[in-house]
This record gives structure tokens, C-alpha cells and sequence, in this order.
């Protein structure tokens, strides 16, 4: 059966591969990190163009507050109807870098301080996002989400971050690797974590009536993930 592959850059640059079954269309990706630093921290999020303009429409339907140039990009600013929240968001050739306030939207200088810190990238392939020196900011974690319609959704921690989710007892055997059910939740019996060689994914298989229940399994069978150094 034929099979799919996806080639990510993460936030770091490291480089993350998903092999998937081609039959099942790959419904979007989307790439987060989180920066730390002191009593300090942010996140971000990865999606590809037009993921803001999805988010303040559909996610949390917001109107734009400003527009900002920092490094030659536009960054967005919108606020929430509510304004219980508010995006600002830097626009890229391929990709765009969105992180989210509470509350009302940010003072332009807040804004203009929290982009300008940063370097980025930005590539057909991936967006890669490092914090300036001068900052002493570090990457806390990075992770993928990967959706896959009507089978699932896969969350893939980088390398550090997984090494500490492994559970110490052996799962079931797959095609690439072993899998555990997940722990004990309302949707843990929907959920498992996939242990690939070298990268690790938390699955949560689809709720439709569009699959059935063997055809998800089968899926989740034949994934494989490995991360590579940038």
C-alpha cells in the first residue's frame, strides 16, 4: 500500500519525517514553540498562509486592530469580539508566526519588542524560529500537530520532550515501532502513544462515521516518525 511522506522543519530547525498511509489526505499542519527566560515565557504557533485569517474567523472571530511592519514582515495585530483575547501574528512568504494575549490587544511597543527579539526564517519546507542572544530566552519545548481527515490527529513533541513521555512497559508491536494506550481519561479510548525508532506521537483517532474503527487501526499501524538534527 502506498505511502506518504512529510518532511517538517521545526521551529528549531531540526527536521521531523511522517510517514502516513497516501490513501489519508493530510487535513493541515501546524507547528507551536515556547520560549522561556527567567519569570518569563511565550508561545507561538506555525501554520501556513491564511492560518490567521482562519483563527479570526473561525477559532476566535476577531477584528484588526493594527498592522505593523517588524524585519520587513507584516505582522497583524486583531483582537478578540469579546475581548477576552487577541492574536498578532507575522506574516510570511509561506508561513505565519502567531502567538496569542489575554485580553485586549497589546500595546504597539509590546508587539514590536516581542517580534523583533526573534529570527526567523521562513521556508516552503518549514518556518524556523530562534530567539536573538541578546534576549536569554531558550526554546522550552516544540511540537507538531498533524490532522488527518476523518482518522485522526497526530502530536509529535521533539526529542527532549518525548524522551520523558516513553511509558517503561512494552506495547503492542506495529509496523515501525510499538504503541501504548493512552492514560486513563475521558478520551483515552480513543488516544495512544505510537513509539517510532527515533520520534514519538500521541494519536487521537477520529470520532466519524466516515472510517470504521479497523480502518483507523490499520492506519495507525503503518505511521512512522523520526527526528533528525537541523
Amino acid at each position: 500500500m502506498a505511502t506518504q511522506r512529510l518532511r517538517l522543519v521545526a521551529p528549531s530547525g531540526d527536521r521531523l519525517t511522517v510517514d502516513l498511509p497516501a490513501a489519508a489526505p493530510v487535513s493541515h499542519v501546524v507547528a507551536g514553540v515556547r520560549f522561556v527566560g527567567g519569570s518569563y515565557g511565550t508561545g507561538f504557533q506555525i501554520g501556513p498562509r491564511g492560518y490567521h485569517e482562519f483563527a479570526c474567523t473561525h477559532v476566535a472571530p476577531a477584528g484588526t486592530r493594527e498592522r505593523l511592519v517588524v524585519h520587513g514582515r507584516e505582522v497583524v495585530v486583531a483582537e478578540a469580539h469579546d475581548g477576552q483575547s487577541s492574536v498578532a501574528t507575522l506574516i510570511g512568504a509561506y508561513h505565519e508566526l502567531m502567538t496569542v494575549y489575554a485580553g485586549p490587544a497589546p500595546r504597539r511597543d509590546r508587539v514590536l519588542a516581542l517580534f523583533g527579539s526573534l529570527r526567523i526564517e521562513d521556508h516552503v519546507d518549514g518556518m524556523t524560529v530562534v530567539p536573538r542572544a541578546a534576549t536569554l530566552l531558550d526554546p522550552a519545548n516544540e511540537h507538531f500537530v498533524i490532522v488527518v481527515k476523518d482518522h485522526g490527529s497526530l502530536s509529535v513533541p521533539a526529542p527532549r520532550q518525548a524522551a520523558a513521555m516513553i511509558p517503561r512497559h512494552a506495547g503492542a508491536r506495529t509496523q515501525h515501532g510499538e504503541v501504548w494506550k493512552a492514560g486513563y481519561t475521558k478520551d483515552s479510548a480513543r488516544s495512544f502513544l505510537l513509539g517510532c525508532p527515533a520520534g514519538l506521537a500521541e494519536v487521537h483517532l477520529a470520532d466519524t462515521a466516515a472510517k470504521t474503527e479497523r480502518d483507523r487501526l490499520d492506519w495507525l499501524d503503518r505511521i512512522d516518525i523520526a527526528w533528525a538534527r537541523g
